[in-house]
Formats: structure tokens, sequence, C-alpha cells
């Protein structure tokens, strides 16, 4: 773990300035009660010229996150694990219901309307963006 903390504390001191995720979809986590699981929504937007590399999350209050997508097969729900997402220069990608989302689960507190959690987006190259998500019904 302690490589992992030296790992992030240079991404951090590395970030870049440019904003990535899109305020017109407004970030937000579902409530829960603690122990359960929730799930982000955003856009994941890149403004620059490189392909960006969402390769991790971080919830403040999950004791584990995860990139899954929700997905719709012969009439049965179902989610599979992502392990990336790229997001291509001038493009964006939604997390939605029924769709990519950041999978929090083993939850160390319930999460009500008007909570707020913080979220880190592990991104490649060299960046974490740092998120205030509200929690909203």
């Amino acid at each position: 773990m302690p490589g992992r903390l030296a790992i992030l504390a240079l991404m951090v001191a590395c970030r870049s300035s440019a904003p990535g995720v899109d305020a017109s979809d407004q970030p937000r986590m579902r409530p829960a009660e603690q122990g359960a699981s929730s799930a982000v929504y955003f856009t994941l937007r890149n403004p620059g010229t490189e392909p960006l590399v969402l390769y991790d999350a971080e919830i403040d209050v999950a004791g584990n996150t995860t990139i899954h997508r929700s997905m719709d097969a012969n009439g049965m729900a179902s989610m599979v694990r992502e392990d990336t997402v790229v997001v291509a220069p001038g493009t964006s990608v939604r997390f939605a219901e029924r769709g990519l989302h950041l999978m929090a689960t083993g939850l160390r507190a319930a999460l009500v309307a008007g909570d707020t959690v913080v979220v880190r987006l592990l991104i490649r190259p060299a960046r974490i963006d740092t998120l205030r998500v509200p929690v909203i019904e």
C-alpha cells in the first residue's frame, strides 16, 4: 500500500489543470444504507489532444470502487466490470443509469439525500480529478 500512496502523491503533483468532468451533467450518487452498494453518475470529457484513460476510482465512503457497465441481454439485466474507460480527444463518455457507472460497495456510512461524497478519478496520463458528488434521490 505505501507504494500506491507514493504513486497517488506523484499523480496529484503532476495533475493536469484541464477540466475532466462536464458540469452540464451534474455528478450524482444514489442514497443507500450502510454496508450496501450505490452508484455514481457523471460525464467525463476530454478537451485535450491526447486520450484519457480512467483506470480506477476511489470513493471516500466505499470499501471498494469499481467501474461497471450495465447491460441487457435477452431481457436479463447484468453488470460487467470494466478495467478502463478511454475518452478520445475532444469527446466525452457519459456514466449513467443502465450504462457505465462507478459502483461503490461496502459503504462505511449510510448515504442520504443532501450528503456529499468525495470521488477521486484516477486517469492516465498521471492525473487525479477530485469530485464532490451530491447524494440525490
